[in-house]
């Protein structure tokens, strides 16, 4: 008996790619639907793999003013999970509090929680092997939320059912990554959840197993600084009667960013530096 479900966050949905607009405007103009792409590639994934659901956690729309064009397209991809009996789960984060300033969105599909900036919001369904899932989750209600709120998540007791938790925030001061919401992995592991859906962090990172606690990274690499490099993705999360078993990543990015060195000691004149470069 088992199920699975996708985690992805930092999604930056039509992120403007500002730097290289400047640096390089072609590669920017083939960039300006990345990080669309790579919610079309959460969704496929989702529906191949048939997904329980897919949890959301923050930082979906790079800024408070969102566009339509993002918007539109992530109800359109929620929609279309709804269609495969998927349920979306969504929180937002320091980039979009509360959702953003202003909506295109009159109405989200049945099959899609959108949680509070209020409160914590527990919402059961039952999967595939007939177990109750819990998902638990909190959205940001101001850019600059500074308040620990792992704290606010209910403690539930480790043998009632499957739950997870849907937080945007940085465990234990992660370098590079301004200190929103923070907190420690004491905090949640004292709540009793068998999995953290985490956001904020643009790397990869699991850290921890006993519980769960994972950051699936960015979906779209945005420039060459060292969190944006390297492969960029979401993970698929497999259960089965005595938990998680494995996590599992797979790749949403249209392009990578990489630091490369290249050695030019052997090299006596410029040509010959443009040459290997």
């Amino acid at each position: 008996m088992s199920f699975r479900f996708v985690h992805a966050a930092d999604l930056h949905l039509d992120t403007p790619f500002l730097g290289l607009e400047e640096l390089e405007p072609a590669l920017a103009t083939r960039l300006r639907d990345a990080s669309l792409t790579a919610l079309d590639r959460i969704v496929q994934k989702a529906i191949d793999v048939r997904a329980s659901f897919v949890v959301f956690a923050g930082d979906i729309y790079d800024g408070a003013e969102r566009g339509v064009r993002a918007q539109l397209r992530f109800k359109n991809a929620l929609a279309r999970l709804g269609e495969h009996g998927i349920r979306s789960f969504v929180a937002h984060g320091n980039h979009d509090p509360e959702g953003g300033r202003w909506t295109a969105v009159r109405q989200w599909p049945d099959s899609v929680t959108v949680f509070p900036p209020d409160r914590v919001v527990s919402t059961p369904l039952r999967v595939e092997d007939g177990r109750e899932v819990t998902v638990h989750g909190i959205s940001y209600g101001t850019r600059h939320t500074k308040e620990n709120l792992a704290l606010r998540f209910p403690v539930v007791p480790r043998d009632a059912g499957f739950h997870v938790a849907v937080l945007h925030c940085n465990v234990d001061s992660q370098e590079g990554h301004a200190l929103y919401s923070p907190c420690t992995l004491d905090d949640l592991r004292g709540r009793g959840m068998a999995y953290w859906a985490l956001g904020h962090v643009h790397s990869h990172k699991v850290l921890s197993r006993e519980p769960w606690v994972v950051y699936p990274g960015n979906t779209q690499g945005r420039s060459v600084h060292v969190g944006e490099r390297g492969l960029k993705g979401a993970v698929v999360v497999e259960v089965d009667a005595h938990g998680v078993q494995e996590v599992q990543r797979f790749a949403t990015d249209t392009a990578r960013f990489f630091e490369l060195e290249v050695s030019l000691t052997d090299l006596h004149d410029f040509a010959s530096v443009v040459d290997r470069l």
